[in-house]
Order: structure tokens, then C-alpha cells, then sequence
């Protein structure tokens, strides 16, 4: 007697999906009484892995992470280290890798993993999901349907938020910073508007100035303020946690107070808030969260989300020789620039128009927004809501979809944490689908 494999379909083969995926089959391996697997990935791209934020083709674009902090499996951390040792890459855990290098493991993450699952990778789109009660039936772009026990959303990030005004007055306007033929439309000389001064900024500014030596940049946003620079060397929580309160001013006050103690120790004290960021994010009351979106999330984000020394260097040589400037909203004229590229970074999940399949949930009431319009709704274990907040009975999400119920959800150790989870899940599946077939 042979038991039937739990049928898995994960929407989205990025990041988040793939490792969702190899997270599945290694813990199903690991079990007791070791689980079969059938999980098919949809992705709309040739290659599945890479997804919009490590398929670049740019060798100046780097991770903004160490190597030793960007292991796929949460329980083997030099699993990347070794991985590029093999391949003759001169590797070590403080490395800060090319995104491109990156992008390659996550496309051959799913090869050589435990034995007793198959793995199907369809180059399409998930367009509609229902759910029978006992299955889910998905429908693809292509007019195909496929059937599954449990469904993962892994559906990456939106695009940027239009920008209306400024992309009608712009005499060119880049909708988004990740086109192919970015570096082609300027030439000698150009003056490029940079609208976001956060990490994407960093990027195009980093790959435009390598094309173009002589371009002009200006960057601008509210608040003018570059992502830091990361330490050579991992900085380490300090492993007392920092105090925590029911307003965002007794927690900056905690933080603020923390620092004093050591303000050359920085980096460390982000890592230690961050570890309990999410704990702390959900004990906050509504209003008190809506308070650090609107006031304090972009400092949050500058020593959060630091750039590698490499890339820090490169962007201070940048603004030292003029070629790269900061400015206020009232200091451009948009008009006056050769091209203007829209960093702002993604819209929220739930914004419509950018996924057929969100569109669909959304206007039969199967999901929700999330918390503060940044995400979509979900339960504490990561089921989708729909709109009278019921979980969804096998529909999780994992990425960057989950921000606002958690804040901490889109790097590459919190998509290791959420694919633990939705692992854990397999021992509860229905019973119907652990039937016996001979």
C-alpha cells in the first residue's frame, strides 16, 4: 500500500516560492513516517528561482545581505557557502555576493534534494483558485487546470506605485527600474530624475553609472535619506532584548535609551530589535502602528536594510564627485531631466490591476487587505483571510504579502521562518488526502 502524495501548488516561483518548495520537501523527508510530495511551481518567467529581485544580469548589483545569513534552509546556514565553494567561487560567510550569483542557486535549489516528491516547474499563470472543499483547482492563463491539496502564495512583489503627475510631466519615464533597456535610454551626458532614495535607487544608480560614466543623477524623496552602510564583519544581536511598550514613543524611547549605552554599537542593537520586531509590531495598538508607517518606518528602513561596503563605497564616490545628488520634492523640475526612473519600490499586494489571480480572490471576497493597505490579511499561521476574516482551509501566503500583519516578512530569513510553518502543516493536512491507493 502506497499512500497518495500531498498535492502542492505553489503560485510564484521567486524567491519565496522556491524555497517554500525545498523547505516542503526537506521537511517532508526529515518526518516520521516520511510524507510523498507532488508540488508543482507556476511561474510566468523561463527560469524558475531568480525572480524580479536576483535575476539581474548586473555584476555591480549586489546582495545586501552576507552570505552566511542567506542560506536557503533555516537549520544549515553554510548551505549557500558550500554551495558556491563547489562552483569554484571564492566564498566566505561575510561575503557580500552578486545578486546574479544568487539568483543562480535559488534556480538550482530544487536539484539533488531527498528523494519521494516530484517537482513540476510550469512556465504560466495562475488566473483563478477555487476551492471544492475537499481540493483546490487552480486555472492557468494557458486554459489548463490543476488540482492541489494545499496552495502557497508566493506571488513576489508589485510593481512601483504609479506616479501620475510626474510621469506626465516627464519627457521620458521608466514605470519600471528593472527594464531590460534601462541603460539604453541615455546617453552622454543625460541628466536621470531617481524618484526613492532606498535600496532600487541604489541599483539603477550603481547600473546607469556603470554604463554611462559621465550621467547625471538626482535622487529625490521626502526625506533624503540613503540606506546606511553595513559593517565588513556580521554585527551580532546583543542577546538582551530591548524593552518593550503598548505606544511607539515608550519603544523609541526603549531603543534611544539602548543606543546611548553604546552608539558605535548601532548595527548590533538594529539586529536585536529586529529579532523581536514582529512580536513587538503585533502588541502595538492599531493607531500606535499607524503612527511608525507614517513617521518613523523610513529611518527603520535606512539601518535595516543597509547597503554592502562595496556598494556603500560606490554610491560615496557618487555623491563626493557630484554625480550622484539628493533633493527635496521642491527642488526638481521634473520636466528638466533626460529620463525619470520611478524606485519608489512596490505597491501593496493587494493593489489592483497588477495580479489576475489577487483581482479574482478580491472581488469574490476570498481575500482581504491587510492592516494599513500594505499587504494582504492573513491568519497567524499564514492562511489567506477572506473579507469576514475566516482563514482559507489549505491557501497560504509567504513574502512580501504578509507585511502589515507582520512587518519583518520579506527577506530572505523571514520567507525561511514562513516556509517552516506552512512545512508544519503537512501533518494536519485533511484526512482524505492521506487515502491509500494500491
Amino acid at each position: 500500500m502506497v499512500q497518495r502524495p500531498v498535492r502542492v501548488l505553489v503560485v510564484g516561483g521567486g524567491a519565496a516560492g522556491v524555497i517554500t518548495a525545498a523547505t516542503l520537501l526537506r521537511e517532508a523527508a526529515d518526518g516520521v513516517g516520511a510524507t510523498p510530495l507532488d508540488i508543482e511551481i507556476v511561474e510566468r518567467d523561463v527560469t524558475v528561482g531568480p525572480g524580479l529581485a536576483y535575476g539581474t544580469s548586473e555584476r555591480v548589483h549586489l546582495l545586501n545581505n552576507y552570505a552566511g545569513r542567506m542560506s536557503a534552509f533555516e537549520d544549515d546556514p553554510g548551505h549557500l557557502v558550500r554551495w558556491c565553494r563547489e562552483r569554484d567561487e571564492v566564498v566566505g560567510a561575510e561575503t557580500f555576493l552578486p545578486r546574479q550569483v544568487y539568483g543562480e542557486y535559488l534556480s538550482g535549489l530544487l536539484d539533488g534534494l531527498p528523494g519521494g516528491a516530484a517537482v513540476r516547474r510550469t512556465r504560466d499563470e495562475v488566473v483563478g483558485l477555487d476551492d471544492s472543499g475537499t481540493d483546490y483547482v487552480a486555472t492557468l492563463a494557458s486554459g489548463r487546470r490543476t488540482s492541489a491539496d494545499l496552495v502557497v502564495l508566493a506571488l513576489g512583489n508589485p510593481p512601483p506605485r504609479d506616479l501620475p503627475e510626474i510621469r506626465e510631466a516627464a519627457r521620458s519615464y521608466a514605470a519600471d527600474p528593472w527594464a531590460g533597456d534601462l541603460t539604453d535610454r541615455i546617453g552622454r551626458g543625460s541628466r536621470v530624475l531617481l524618484v526613492g532614495t532606498g535600496l532600487t535607487t541604489v541599483d539603477v544608480a550603481a547600473q546607469l553609472t556603470n554604463a554611462h560614466q559621465d550621467v547625471e543623477l538626482v535622487a529625490v524623496s521626502r526625506h533624503g535619506l540613503l540606506p546606511l552602510r553595513h559593517h565588513e564583519h556580521p554585527p551580532v544581536a546583543t542577546g538582551r532584548p530591548v524593552a518593550t511598550g503598548r505606544t511607539l514613543a515608550e519603544v523609541l524611547s526603549a531603543v534611544r535609551a539602548a543606543n546611548a549605552t553604546d552608539p558605535a554599537a548601532w548595527r548590533s542593537l538594529v539586529e536585536t530589535v529586529k529579532a523581536g520586531f514582529n512580536a513587538q509590531w503585533q502588541a502595538l495598538p492599531y493607531g500606535e502602528q499607524q503612527r511608525f508607517v507614517r513617521h518613523t518606518a523610513r529611518y527603520w528602513e535606512v539601518a535595516r536594510h543597509r547597503m554592502a561596503p562595496a556598494m556603500a563605497d560606490l554610491v560615496e564616490g557618487l555623491v563626493l564627485d557630484g554625480r550622484l545628488r539628493l533633493a527635496g520634492p521642491a527642488d526638481v523640475d521634473v520636466s528638466g531631466f533626460d529620463l525619470v526612473v520611478n524606485c519608489t519600490g512596490p505597491a501593496p499586494a493587494a493593489t489592483p490591476g497588477w495580479n489576475p489571480l489577487v483581482d479574482g480572490l478580491a472581488a469574490r471576497g476570498l481575500l482581504r487587505p491587510g492592516p494599513h493597505g500594505l499587504g494582504l490579511d492573513v491568519a497567524s499561521d499564514g492562511r489567506l483571510l477572506d473579507e469576514a476574516g475566516v482563514p482559507a482551509r489549505a491557501l497560504h501566503v509567504v513574502g512580501a504579502a504578509r507585511r502589515g500583519v507582520e512587518w519583518e516578512v520579506a527577506a530572505v530569513p523571514d520567507i525561511r521562518r514562513q516556509a517552516k510553518s506552512v512545512a508544519g502543516t503537512l501533518s494536519v493536512v485533511p484526512s482524505d488526502i492521506g487515502s491509500l491507493v494500491g
